[in-house]
């Protein structure tokens, strides 16, 4: 579904140009790079550059499912990917072992899943409106999204 998902995103415009990380084939290690490149190049122009980063703190845990979807929805994704989504984004329980605890299931109050492989791409998804273009600049912002 994470192939899926990452393919239909990127067609239908869900994911800023220059994202890297949660996305097959682009690693932070290429946004690095990247970086140093551009630095350097508007360097040598004597331009003025500026890097600003920003760690969402929290990101994962305060992903509202119903925004997400809405954005799918508009981008006119498949109704199955939309629904398939909120599936996964709700109706999570988890279970407490601990020297024999009651083996019952209880709400999550966390909707998306730490260590799956759809997690990340979700929510690259739902920031993706963050990025935006910086007036005067000569360059797209780049984003890394270390998730």
């Amino acid at each position: 579904m994470n192939s899926r998902l990452s393919c239909v995103a990127r067609v239908a415009g869900l994911l800023h140009s220059h994202q890297c990380r949660s996305l097959a084939g682009l690693s932070a290690s290429n946004a690095t790079s990247t970086l140093i490149h551009e630095v350097r190049t508007l360097q040598i122009l004597r331009r003025k550059v500026t890097t600003l980063v920003l760690d969402i703190k929290g990101g994962f845990d305060n992903l509202n499912p119903s925004t997400l979807c809405s954005m799918l929805k508009a981008k006119a994704l498949n109704p199955y990917l939309v629904s398939w989504t909120r599936f996964f984004l709700s109706g999570r329980t988890c279970r407490l072992r601990f020297l024999g605890a009651p083996k019952i299931f209880a709400p999550d109050s966390v909707d998306t899943l730490q260590g799956s492989l759809v997690s990340p791409l979700l929510f690259v998804i739902y920031v993706s409106p963050l990025h935006s273009e910086i007036p005067g600049s000569s360059l797209s912002p780049m984003s890394t999204t270390l998730v």
